[in-house]
């Protein structure tokens, strides 16, 4: 049990790095994909239990009061869609696009958005309770916002919502039991670290099984996916980097926290939602969402981890200011 927890924690602390590795994997090995798609329910139960495990297991987050969960809450569930609606709208893009981007930001944040905060040293809690809010809501506010907003898609949440129901309700369970059980189950989660782990092992999955339809998509039309990349790309930087900038005088961590959430979402449930209404460039444009959220988590992270290298090297050579080492010059 004590190798299955040390896995557990190199697979966490390897995230976002495995991330990468598996959508590599997916694209270059058919099989491997395939079999990834036969679990992909499993992967849903995983990273969310995952979320739960981790922020469990986080410190405590200062200030995180109900004026700031509804706050958040108010931008990633109503601002996100709406800002990016109005701006999607007034360029006028083909109408199959137009519908991808918008499905893709009604979609609520990943399940997995607490592992993968912690593994960045963010808010595992802020992100957890913006995802499962979310999530919860999410039957009603998809589609709901897809009919005021025009989009020329049929979302069917009813088929989902016992799913949604029975997944964020048994991982919670399981977490909570794990919790109150924790000295008997420390062995196989040692540490936040672990427990973000076993998120990871379901995006992996979903990293592995979407690569099947990527592929496809990419050897159907390489020019208009390689856009279709760019956007999705554009789109999840640019909800997280607004996000950030709103709400930077909480602080760091939950401003990059919010950011986090506000441009990772969940769109193997907005794919899973829409069926087989999707036209075939609103299929595409969904599937290659998928692209940045599994592989922006290791660029942040050598970004931060750039920055903290570059703050330690500056602190080094920063002139002492102690009184006692300042040499005054001798009076006249």
């Amino acid at each position: 049990m004590r190798v299955l927890g040390q896995g557990l924690t190199t697979i966490g602390r390897h995230g976002p790095a495995l991330l990468v590795l598996s959508l590599l994997l997916g694209a270059a090995v058919t099989p491997l994909a395939t079999a990834a798609y036969q679990v992909l329910p499993l992967s849903a139960f995983l990273l969310t239990l995952g979320s739960f495990l981790t922020a469990g297991l986080a410190s405590p987050e200062k200030g995180l009061g109900w004026r700031r969960i509804l706050l958040a809450l108010a931008w990633i569930g109503l601002g996100v869609p709406l800002i990016s609606a109005a701006i999607v709208f007034s360029l006028h893009l083909d109408p199959a696009l137009q519908a991808g981007v918008i499905l893709s930001v009604l979609a609520p944040p990943v399940g997995s958005a607490a592992a993968i905060a912690a593994i960045l040293g963010l808010q595992p809690r802020l992100a957890l309770i913006a995802s499962i809010a979310l999530t919860l809501a999410a039957p009603f506010s998809m589609p709901a916002f897809a009919t005021v907003l025009g989009v020329n898609v049929s979302i069917d949440m009813v088929h989902l919502t016992w799913r949604l129901a029975l997944i964020i309700g048994l991982a919670a369970m399981v977490a909570q039991m794990a919790r109150y059980w924790r000295s008997r189950v420390q062995v196989v989660l040692p540490g936040q670290t672990a427990a973000a782990g076993v998120a990871v092992i379901g995006l992996v999955i979903v990293g592995l099984a979407m690569m099947s339809g990527v592929r496809t998509h990419w050897a159907t039309d390489p020019d208009a996916f390689s856009l279709f990349i760019a956007a999705a790309v554009g789109v999840n930087l640019g909800a997280g980097l607004v996000g950030a900038l709103l709400f930077s005088s909480w602080g760091a961590k939950d401003a990059f926290t919010v950011g986090l959430v506000s441009g990772n979402r969940n769109v193997t449930l907005a794919w899973a939602a829409a069926g087989t209404t999707l036209p075939a460039a609103t299929e595409a444009y969904v599937a290659a969402c998928v692209l940045p959220v599994l592989a922006l988590p290791l660029a942040v992270k050598g970004v931060i981890s750039a920055r903290t290298r570059l703050v330690r090297t500056l602190d080094r050579h920063k002139p002492s200011t102690n009184p006692a080492t300042v040499v005054m010059p001798p009076k006249p």
